[in-house]
């Protein structure tokens, strides 16, 4: 599938008339026939199908769970949640198997932020900081990973670790004054009264997801995370390519840490820990392969929402904090597994 996709993104892209690319051209080993059904197409109706199910369930037993405090608490974990899984998907799609520092790259821009306000900085320019603070955390991995010819789960451990550790001195109670607009803008709704972080999540996901097969970058993102060694011989250059994608990365957590920091009158370094367990469950159940190559971002909207609205759900059967991980966990496995009978069944 990994390979089809690849065709169709291709095609898509010189149907377009966008300037020829490298990662236009057919690459030996990806193109196969296209199925009837899309896979991502599969993947999201499973998804809707299941969501949709846990939520009628939830709300058969429980008549208060379909109420605006349960839809305002879904969406805003969805809002920073879904844009941080855009920045894992692209890491994984490109063949980097996955960013395991997303704690420190949300925690820090969003510290950064903190303090600026309170020192009383232009909230614009606040926000372009943490922008850029993001973008730089990426591009110092990419530089590690590039350089050191390092793989990248180990390195991102590692900067993790280090971040996390140096944060946890420093940031002891991050606080966004109340007044500033970003917080005015967190506290804020809008269409059909949901957040405003919200929406701004919805639009990351649907401009990422339409970007992807119809820019340069994106296109060689696919091309490299299929087939490495066919991407290089076509003039694709992999240490350009790991570092926007990684920097691109950086920018998504960037964009979340944003939205974190709007929602949250205070944090603290730890805060950041839960959403990277959650953002690799939403990458891989849905449908993103860990051998790259193959994904579609606009379903990553529907897993963010099924594992967004689990914890909400137990929540209301009484199941202790400590335990509503649990169908998460059993969903990623499930996800993994079903990911290797993927690709098992595409070599064959």
């Amino acid at each position: 599938m990994r390979q089809s996709q690849f065709a169709r993104y291709r095609q898509t892209s010189t149907s377009a008339g966008t300037v020829a690319d490298p990662a236009d051209q057919t690459v030996p080993g990806l193109a196969k026939e296209a199925r009837v059904l899309p896979e991502g197409v599969a993947t999201a109706g499973i998804l809707l199908v299941v969501w949709i199910l846990l939520v009628a369930v939830s709300a058969i037993d429980k008549a208060n769970f379909l109420s605006r405090e349960t839809l305002l608490s879904v969406t805003f974990t969805m809002a920073v949640l879904g844009v941080l899984t855009v920045g894992e998907s692209l890491v994984t799609i490109s063949g980097g198997v996955l960013d395991l520092s997303i704690p420190t790259a949300l925690i820090l821009p969003a510290w950064v932020m903190a303090t600026l306000l309170v020192d009383g900085i232009n909230v614009w320019l606040t926000i372009l900081v943490g922008l850029l603070v993001g973008i730089a955390w990426g591009g110092f991995n990419a530089a590690i990973i590039v350089f050191g010819k390092l793989n990248p789960i180990i390195v991102t451990l590692g900067t993790n670790f280090a971040g996390f550790a140096i944060l946890g001195i420093y940031v002891q109670n991050a606080v966004i004054p109340v007044h500033s607009g970003l917080a005015t803008f967190g506290k804020g709704y809008s269409l059909f009264g949901l957040p405003n972080v919200f929406w701004l999540m919805v639009v990351v996901v649907a401009l990422a997801g339409y970007l992807l097969p119809r820019t340069r970058l994106g296109r060689r993102t696919i091309a490299v995370g299929g087939n490495p060694q066919a991407a290089k011989m076509r003039g694709i250059s992999l240490r350009k390519t790991r570092f926007g994608v990684f920097m691109t990365a950086g920018l998504m957590a960037g964009i979340a840490a944003v939205l974190f920091a709007a929602s949250q009158q205070t944090f603290v370094s730890a805060d950041g820990t839960n959403y990277l367990f959650l953002a690799i469950a939403a990458t891989l159940v849905a449908g993103i392969s860990l051998s790259g190559g193959s994904g579609h971002l606009w379903v990553t909207f529907l897993s963010v929402g099924l594992l967004s609205t689990i914890p909400t759900s137990l929540a209301f059967f009484g199941v202790p904090t400590l335990w509503q991980t649990v169908p998460a966990g059993v969903i990623l496995v499930l996800a993994v597994g079903l990911d290797g009978y993927r690709r098992l069944r595409s070599a064959r």
